[in-house]
């Protein structure tokens, strides 16, 4: 009976330090978000501007400050900006879903086929930006990174942050004492997790981060 009681006792504060365990991973893993994705879409053929400016009120062209003319999309079509270019190509951006891309597409080519002018349905695109806000959790010494950390820049009377680079993939970091850190330049979207980690791994080593949290 003994024994069977300091088996259970034993159980249960297993069971406790694996709760608090799972409790604590749950409290200090990083979080993250896409902010803005920018894609690059080529039709390979002109576009009449002034055509479609003098069609729509919610169409923008001042060819004397900017060579496009400039459309934002409002839910239910996903939110997002595009500008489309007389040689046929557009950027979309202010975009946080890539899945989305599609969606932002159609609504364009609808848009435009209204007033005649019918846009290829399956242009060329790509994705040339992801910015990505992180979260570690952490407070980062920014002034020990700036020695230990390759490829970094940090000057805090200029900019709060230190702007780290890596290149493979190529990747920008802006990371804030805070443990807040803006990523930009990635191209995939499944890519973010593995960028993360990867960060999360260096300023562990380093020491940089106050506590294990990613």
């Amino acid at each position: 009976m003994i024994n069977k009681s300091i088996q259970k006792k034993a159980s249960q504060q297993k069971s406790k330090k694996s709760k608090r365990s799972k409790k604590s991973q749950k409290r200090y893993s990083a979080t993250y978000s896409i902010e803005n994705t920018v894609i690059s879409v080529n039709y390979e053929h002109e576009i009449p501007l002034s055509f479609i400016a003098d069609r729509y009120r919610d169409v923008e062209l001042n060819p004397k400050k900017f060579p496009g003319i400039c459309i934002h999309l409002t839910p239910p079509t996903p939110k997002s900006t595009v500008l489309i270019f007389k040689n046929g190509k557009m950027i979309i951006t202010v975009l946080k879903k890539t899945q989305n891309i599609p969606k932002v597409l159609a609504k364009i080519h609808k848009k435009l086929s209204v007033i005649d002018i019918h846009l290829s349905s399956n242009p060329k695109y790509e994705i040339v930006n992801i910015v990505v806000s992180v979260n570690l959790r952490k407070h980062i010494n920014l002034d020990i990174a700036s020695l230990v950390l390759e490829h970094s820049i940090y000057e805090p009377e200029i900019f709060p942050g230190l702007i780290y680079h890596v290149y493979s993939p190529k990747t920008v970091f802006l990371i804030f004492s805070s443990g807040k850190v803006i990523m930009t330049g990635v191209r995939e979207e499944k890519q973010i997790p593995t960028l993360i980690r990867n960060l999360g791994n260096i300023l562990k080593t380093h020491n940089l981060l106050e506590t294990e949290g990613y």
